[in-house]
């Protein structure tokens, strides 16, 4: 049978076994229209869930920190305007009405250690009225750094330090916005990550974290999201937060591309010949060219819900909603996972994903989307289609480049690199500058992407990358190649004695319950 799928920017049918799974997101619900965006924000912080009323813990003496997330979600990016813009405008609206007074409102990008946002990109997501009213003196970037705006707040019970910016704690109110696409945002994760430092991060994004539980993708029964919980907590003895968090639905490509996200038995006359024609069609283009064309895609997602009030009581109700977009459900587990990789990734944004990220965005985001168990057997494989690209952006993929080029020649174990070169990496001195001056993400970032796929580097036998014209990539990355997919296939039959595929089509995003 033929899936048509992404290797990186091409678009192609790869030839499964015929009696393989095919598996889709379901359909978009319904989302806000965004007209309608602005009421709902004013109906949800009016009537909060968990706290008192927006109106109610706010005056003229009230120092309001806005904060939101960066470009790394949701993506695809969205197109103008961005939710942050159309809340964040309401939102303003309504603090000066409740007599906040303008000066005493900062808004912060909550980057954590990835990389720091540009002005045009600050632009795009909030508009051109709040730039020019907040930017730069009262918006800016966090920076995780900053020496002079970071506090430590003591320990939680287990030992984990707790290092958050100052401006979280010296403020009267944190209201963050957040646009949550998987159960792996949102939350706790929001303030207590977004403004904690590599002191504080490292604790929950350790490879000790996710060694025998492959919980990263979503907080139930995850080391790495109870970490982050306690910390939060510890934040929350000293901070008021609000959270506003409007939960997305599926709606990830725009209506002339959108055949890319249904089975041919959801498309229309139009949308198959779009879908056969497709695969040849972009072959026929110079990479350059397909590079251009998808990087150019902006989503149509829009949000399910919008609530607000205390972090638990929202949250929940993100999850709950974001479990009716993304769940599909399945009999079984399965010996082999076929993923084409788009040059897509949330750490990628503005450039093309390089090696690292390749592996990390496939055993750390897609092997991880489910809920219960995984969905692919114990010593079960998975095959990569991608180019994988030996290409590293010259200011955002630092790190990453050396990365690649000191720490993966001598170790792939997470284990072996966190005691080898994690420190190191940290406080390397020119890597800390590029991070804080140069918009690279941080010395620690790659470690964190690729502790994420400690469960599945253990629990797989092997990890099969398709696309390279030979195994120089594969060899660094400490996976296996194969010169197609057939290749692939056939080697993975052999290791798992066993011929039962499943693929999946992403975007949009799918998480897979096992039933039983």
């Amino acid at each position: 049978m033929k899936f048509l799928t992404y290797s990186g920017n091409n678009l192609i049918n790869a030839q499964l076994p015929d009696q393989s799974s095919v598996l889709h997101a379901p359909p978009p619900i319904a989302g806000l229209p965004r007209d309608q965006i602005p009421d709902e924000l004013e109906r949800a912080v009016n009537n909060p869930m968990g706290m008192p009323s927006l109106e109610t813990m706010v005056s003229s003496k009230s120092r309001v920190l806005i904060a939101f997330d960066d470009n790394c979600q949701p993506f695809p990016p969205m197109r103008r305007p961005d939710i942050r813009q159309i809340v964040i405008e309401r939102l303003l609206e309504l603090l000066y009405s409740y007599g906040v007074e303008e000066k005493k409102i900062q808004l912060r990008c909550a980057v954590a250690l990835h990389r720091k946002m540009k002005k045009y990109e600050l632009a795009y997501m909030l508009g051109e009225r709040i730039m020019s009213t907040f930017y730069p003196l009262q918006l800016r970037n966090f920076d995780a750094e900053d020496r002079d705006d970071l506090v430590e707040l003591g320990e939680t019970d287990h030992g984990e330090i707790v290092e958050i910016s100052r401006e979280v704690v010296d403020c009267d109110l944190v209201i963050y916005v957040d646009s949550v696409q998987i159960p792996l945002n949102g939350g706790h994760k929001s303030v207590s990550v977004g403004f904690g430092s590599y002191r504080t991060i490292a604790h929950h994004h350790s490879p000790h974290m996710t060694a025998d539980s492959p919980h990263v993708m979503q907080p139930e029964n995850s080391c790495m999201h109870d970490s982050i919980e306690r910390i939060s907590k510890v934040v929350l003895r000293h901070a008021r937060i609000m959270v506003i968090e409007a939960a997305m639905n599926g709606q990830s490509y725009p209506a002339h591309i959108r055949y890319l996200s249904k089975p041919t038995e959801r498309c229309n006359l139009l949308e198959k010949t779009l879908r056969k024609a497709s695969p040849l069609s972009m072959k026929l283009l110079p990479e350059s060219s397909r590079f251009k064309i998808f990087s150019s895609i902006k989503s149509a997602y829009e949000p399910m819900a919008i609530n607000a009030g205390a972090i638990d009581a929202v949250h929940d109700e993100t999850l709950a909603l974001l479990r009716q977009q993304l769940e599909v459900k399945v009999d079984r587990q399965f010996d082999t996972l076929v993923f084409g990789l788009p040059d897509l990734s949330p750490y990628s944004v503005g450039t093309r994903i390089n090696p690292v990220l390749v592996v990390s965005d496939v055993l750390g985001y897609v092997f991880n989307w489910f809920y219960g168990k995984p969905f692919i057997k114990k010593n079960g494989v998975v095959i990569i289609l991608n180019p994988a690209f030996e290409f590293f952006h010259h200011e955002y993929h630092v790190a990453y480049k050396r990365f690649y080029d000191e720490v993966l020649p001598a170790t792939t174990d997470p284990f072996e690199m966190q005691e080898q070169f994690q420190e190191a990496f940290a406080t390397d001195s020119d890597l800390l500058e590029a991070y804080r001056h140069r918009f690279a993400h941080h010395g620690f970032h790659p470690f964190t992407v690729w502790y994420w796929a400690t469960y599945p580097l253990r629990y797989l036998s092997d990890v099969i990358l398709v696309g390279p014209p030979d195994n120089r990539v594969a060899s660094r990355l400490g996976v296996s190649w194969s010169p197609n997919l057939a290749h692939a296939l056939g080697r993975s039959r052999e290791l798992t004695g066993g011929d039962d595929v499943v693929a999946l089509s992403v975007p949009p995003f799918t998480y897979l319950t096992v039933d039983g």
